[in-house]
């Protein structure tokens, strides 16, 4: 059975989040016939000052763009409907919550979405709890205005801050290829991809779609919390 929406916004923080929370979801979307944008607010590079100069992050700021090029390509997702911004690396208290809202409006507005995949609340990083945050402002009920909204969980963020207050309770159906292509797409972010037993390695990525699958009877699966349905 197909997802219900043609037209999908994956709205996260840092290049390789959406790939983490909903790689293989998109994937599966994508095979389907759907169009998936990805929305990406933060640069993901100069949080890292502190051991690192301004020309080698600014080298590894375009090494991460075009690595988040290549995994969205394998998700299906087109160059065209990447959109990034440029947030301050986990400072998103340097900024306005507002002027984070009024990015992501923008981006809505161009994109007119079915349903919007972002952060969980309680993710451990500050840009993802912003973007949380403004994607429940950016998608508020109105009349002509009813914009399903899941918060998906990014492996080594959503789990560390405890008690994590993660109970998904919306189970996507995934089958192995959705899963094998959600690790090659992460393995493509050559500076973010780890070994076993990071949570970001190809081992425990698989290993959570198992377990995620054996909560709703599925082989696999990617999990999420919603935080806004229409019916």
């Amino acid at each position: 059975m197909n997802l219900p929406y043609k037209v999908v916004l994956a709205f996260f923080a840092h290049p390789d989040d959406e790939t983490l929370a909903a790689g293989s979801t998109m994937r599966r979307l994508t095979n389907q016939g759907s169009r998936v944008h990805v929305a990406i607010s933060h640069t993901g590079i100069h949080s890292r000052r502190n051991v690192e100069d301004a020309a080698f992050r600014d080298r590894a700021l375009e090494s991460l763009r075009v690595d988040c090029s290549t995994a969205l390509s394998v998700l299906g997702v087109e160059k065209q409907d990447i959109y990034l911004g440029e947030f301050s690396d986990n400072e998103s208290d340097k900024h306005t919550l507002l002027e984070l809202i009024h990015w992501l409006e923008a981006i809505v507005a161009r994109v007119q979405p079915d349903a919007i995949f972002t952060h969980h609340r309680y993710c451990t990083n500050i840009d993802h709890r912003y973007c949380h945050e403004a994607a429940v402002v950016a998608t508020r009920p109105a009349p002509g205005c009813h914009i399903p909204l899941f918060c998906g969980e990014v492996p080594s963020s959503t789990g560390y801050l405890r008690p994590a207050q993660w109970e998904p309770n919306l189970y996507v159906n995934i089958d192995e290829a959705d899963v094998d292509a959600k690790i090659r797409a992460m393995q493509a972010y050559v500076s973010e991809a780890r070994p076993d037993p990071h949570p970001r390695s190809p081992e425990v990525l698989k290993a959570l779609a198992k377990v995620r699958g054996s909560e709703a009877g599925f082989f696999f699966a990617e999990a999420f919390m919603i935080q806004r349905l229409f019916a």
